[in-house]
């Protein structure tokens, strides 16, 4: 059997961390070249250097993904030093709460901002050298958050959010070929739901466990759990798959 070369390019948004960072590893199982966007160079910097390890290209950008131009000239230099751009994940997040009678409008915008704005920022910068591609995909990070959190509402409005933008983008997008998918992820275990325990003055134990008793699987998820699911939906085997919202909760 011959093994063909690895080829295309993808974008990963909130690449240094988290579900971000093991959708890196996970596509450059596939493709030869990944771009790295994170807020914070540091961890970028460190999967960029494990995917170099690897053999694989890997260029990191530090950038806050609400600064719309900032994103796309992270973009075009990314396009420009990666030699195109086949598939791009928005997997930026943050997640900062109150109850709504002590939410802030700031506290508010600031999730709205980092996972709406920056999830539109994203697409938009990409678009150019996804129409140049000849099997261009978009995957967005929702949350099943969508279908309402406590404390948490400016994070449930904008993961409900990203289910309406992937909706509307998949008709939008649609007849240029270009897919527009989702993952709804549920309890995972990341370094920001660690630090929802520490908010809330919990152990990570007692945090941890009720999720994972609710799940039907009676455990929480791995960021690589996700990671995979995303893989799926950039890669040709779901090439009819576009506007759907793959929920990967364990069954919560």
């Amino acid at each position: 059997m011959v093994v063909a070369p690895l080829s295309g390019v993808a974008i990963v948004s909130g690449g240094g961390r988290g579900i971000g960072a093991a959708v890196c590893v996970r596509l450059a199982d596939r493709f030869r070249a990944i771009g790295v966007i994170d807020l914070d160079r540091g961890p970028a910097e460190r999967v960029a250097t494990d995917l170099r390890a690897a053999g694989r290209v890997a260029e990191v950008r530090a950038v806050d993904v609400t600064d719309v131009a900032a994103v796309q000239e992270a973009v075009d230099s990314l396009v420009t030093a990666m030699g195109g751009l086949d598939t791009v994940v928005a997997a930026a997040g943050n997640q900062v709460g109150a109850e709504m009678a002590d939410m802030s409008v700031a506290v508010w915008s600031s999730v709205l901002d980092v996972h709406l704005t920056g999830s539109f920022a994203m697409v938009r910068a990409s678009l150019p050298a996804l129409r140049r591609s000849s099997s261009p995909s978009v995957v967005l990070v929702s949350s099943v958050a969508a279908r309402g959190i406590v404390g948490h509402a400016n994070y449930g409005a904008a993961k409900a959010g990203i289910m309406g933008l992937t909706r509307s983008l998949a008709r939008e997008l649609g007849p240029e070929g270009i897919r527009v998918n989702a993952v709804a992820p549920g309890f995972i275990d990341t370094r920001m739901t660690r630090d929802g325990a520490g908010h809330r003055g919990l152990s990570w134990e007692e945090f941890a466990g009720p999720a994972a008793a609710a799940s039907a699987l009676g455990r929480i998820g791995q960021p690589e759990e996700v990671a995979s699911v995303v893989d799926f939906l950039a890669s040709p085997d779901s090439s009819y798959m576009t506007g759907q919202i793959v929920y990967v909760t364990g069954g919560i």
